[in-house]
């Protein structure tokens, strides 16, 4: 959407460390018609996380010294109250924990193991861009219709 303003985009925030693996979810995320931000470490996530609003976030687990589960917390305290792709090597168990501790936080989270099935994580994005894009719907019209929008109008 090359004329929308920034607050009309739907927007992706892709954290992962591995520069491949980021620029393959970042590419899929463009062509699903996300608007896509990239963090590649967790200090970087976190202030993204801090300073702008998303519509969907994919999360790897392992971002260098630090888990990227300890950033859950961090997008329910910044507003990003939104879907969480957790795509992660780690094992089964350890991406379980992870999407039951998102979903304690009420965060709609969802787990894709690498290595990545590329037609599984673009069904998933177009999934993620529909429910934003419906979830904006929603608010509009309830603020139409003389109530008021929720602080983040973005998908659950």
């Amino acid at each position: 959407m090359p004329n929308s303003k920034p607050s009309d985009e739907i927007r992706l925030l892709v954290i992962d460390d591995d520069l491949v693996q980021r620029k393959i979810i970042s590419k899929l995320g463009a062509q699903a018609g996300f608007a896509v931000t990239e963090a590649s470490t967790f200090e970087e996530a976190e202030k993204t996380l801090r300073d702008q609003k998303f519509d969907s976030i994919t999360l790897d687990l392992s971002l260098g010294s630090k888990s990227g589960a300890l950033l859950l917390r961090t997008i329910v305290d910044s507003g990003n109250c939104v879907p969480v792709i957790v795509i992660s090597g780690a094992e089964e168990h350890v991406t379980r924990t992870t999407v039951t501790i998102a979903q304690s936080l009420n965060l709609n989270a969802e787990f894709l193991p690498k290595p990545l099935n590329l037609a599984e994580l673009r069904n998933v994005l177009a999934r993620k861009r529909g429910s934003a894009v419906a979830a904006r719907g929603n608010a509009e019209l309830n603020i139409a219709l003389g109530g008021s929008a929720p602080a983040h109008a973005g998908a659950r």
